[in-house]
This record gives C-alpha cells, sequence and structure tokens, in this order.
C-alpha cells in the first residue's frame, strides 16, 4: 500500500511541475512585424500573428508592393515561379503561415521547397514579433533588412 501512495505521490509531483513548464509565453493579442523597406523587387514582406489563451492561432504572411498590391495575388509572379519550381507567392505564403501556427515558434520552421529566401524572410519578421508577443506589445515591428 506504501508502494502505492508513493508512486502516486511521485506521479502528482510529476505532473505539476510540466503543467507549470506547459504555460504559453505568448500574451493575446494582434501583432505584425514589416520591413522597412522594400526588396530588390519592390516587395515589402510582413506578418500578422494572432495569439488566444497563449498560442498561436492565425498566422498571414505576404508582401506588399509601392501600389499596395499583394505579391500572393500577382499573376505575373506567378507565372514566372510555378513553371520553374511549381511554387507561388499565394501557395508559399500560405504554406508559412500553416506552419506557424502548427509549430508556434519561427525557430521551429523548416522553409518552404521553392520558397526558400522568402521562409527566411518571413522567418527573420516572426523571430522579432516573437519577442514583442512575449511582452504583450501590439505595435507594428519594423525590421531592417541584413
Amino acid at each position: 500500500m506504501k508502494k502505492v501512495l508513493s508512486i502516486a505521490m511521485v506521479a502528482i509531483l510529476a505532473l505539476s511541475v510540466f503543467v507549470g513548464c506547459g504555460k504559453s509565453a505568448y500574451k493575446d493579442g494582434t501583432y505584425k512585424a514589416q520591413y522597412s523597406a522594400a526588396d530588390e523587387h519592390g516587395w515589402t514582406e510582413y506578418v500578422e500573428v494572432t495569439v488566444k489563451d497563449g498560442k498561436v492561432t492565425a498566422c498571414t504572411a505576404d508582401a506588399l508592393n509601392a501600389a499596395g498590391e499583394k505579391k500572393s495575388a500577382s499573376a505575373e509572379y506567378r507565372a514566372s515561379m510555378e513553371p520553374v519550381n511549381g511554387n507561388y507567392p499565394e501557395k508559399f505564403y500560405k504554406d508559412i503561415a500553416t506552419q506557424y501556427v502548427e509549430k508556434q515558434s519561427a525557430e521551429k520552421m523548416a522553409a518552404v521547397a521553392g520558397a526558400t529566401n522568402s521562409s527566411n524572410s518571413i522567418k527573420v519578421l516572426l523571430v522579432e514579433l516573437e519577442k514583442s508577443m512575449k511582452e504583450g506589445k501590439t505595435d507594428t515591428v519594423t525590421v531592417t533588412a541584413a
């Protein structure tokens, strides 16, 4: 009987440790990060993340040109990319965003095939944004490209 009681106590203590570790580091809110300037093709990438109950529940990634048009909606960009590597902005931005919601961390994300540069670029934005998400600061984060 003492052995069963001891095992039960150890199990309860172990569970209490894991419950304490399971608390999310993110504060609820909607967060946005973007680059301070357009890239060499005229696109400025950005990401928007929604956190609810301490977890990332939604993510949107894309890029805008000077006219305010989304890269994901560019038929010209799609026509130039899709035949070469089977990927295009509408698809890869969605894949990047979905992966972030699943992984809950930029550091755990892998580059999307056929969109390595954009994957890495969005990941940089997310790493910077996570700092604000941990502090609950919802001001737009502006990142200077390296």
